[in-house]
């Protein structure tokens, strides 16, 4: 598997599915859309501050912060990364 946020997801699939109490994963799931939620809007207004500062280290270090935790709200709600290049891929048309 060479496609680093298919990887991502299957880990972050394997912690919801074999819950692991010290994972932060785990934590997240555990805490429902409230948690998970929340966590992406801060992730989203850190990478919106990272970019008005123009820190390119920092952007892609918030945007992989920001990816991470949208796979955690797929993966809670079922919906692989497939679905989302399926709707990518429709949008280069």
């Amino acid at each position: 598997m060479s496609d680093p946020l298919q990887h991502l997801f299957s880990t972050i699939c394997d912690r919801r599915d074999n819950p692991n109490e010290q994972s932060y994963t785990c934590k997240l799931l555990a805490g429902g859309d409230n948690k998970i939620l929340k966590k992406i809007g801060e992730e989203a207004a850190e990478v919106v501050m990272a970019c008005k500062d123009d820190d390119p280290d920092a952007i892609a270090s918030e945007v992989a912060d920001l990816l991470y935790h949208t796979l955690v709200a797929m993966a809670h709600h079922n919906v692989d990364v497939d679905a989302v290049y399926q709707h990518l891929e429709a949008r280069r048309r």
